[in-house]
């Protein structure tokens, strides 16, 4: 149980840790260095440019990673929803099966009134297929300010509570 609490903890502050240790690293490699009569200067400039490099790689990584589990995230979340659309559109075409055969007279009317609901949901399921890292910043951008008055109409609401 410990393990997993410092191992989330690790994971959590990973860029600040390896921030440090690459920092810790520079100078004592400088500070060794300098006592062997290479120039400090030298020898931390090649080790800060080496560490530089270490941390951009391990960063892209990191991020490389994020961005799967985000895209993996977002792929079952498309996933869901379009099986309750689907789920949903199978209950109104039975729901309009049954008044069809309740009032055969109307047949017309219940099957374009159908067909009206069934491209309302083929339009959602295209929505859902488009669902991606982009679209939802795009979406927050466009939605900003109505995002941050309706957090603001909470919090106030919460507060006055």
């Amino acid at each position: 149980m410990m393990y997993r609490a410092f191992l989330t903890n690790f994971l959590n502050n990973i860029e600040l840790i390896l921030t440090g240790v690459g920092l810790l690293l520079i100078l004592l490699v400088g500070m060794i260095a300098d006592q062997n009569g290479i120039p400090f200067w030298l020898a931390t400039a090649i080790c800060a440019i080496g560490v530089g490099i270490i941390h951009g790689i391990l960063f892209w990584l990191l991020r490389q990673r994020q961005r799967q589990v985000r895209q993996r995230a977002i792929a079952e979340i498309r996933e869901m929803l379009e099986d309750l659309a689907k789920n949903r559109l199978a209950t109104i075409k039975m729901s309009l099966h049954m008044v069809q055969l309740q009032q055969p007279e109307q047949e017309g009317q219940i099957q374009r009134k159908f067909d009206r609901v069934y491209e309302i949901l083929q339009e959602l399921t295209g929505i859902i297929d488009h669902i991606s890292d982009e679209s939802l910043v795009h979406w927050r951008h466009c939605y900003q300010q109505t995002i941050a008055r309706v957090e603001r109409e909470r919090a106030s609401a919460l507060s006055g509570k």
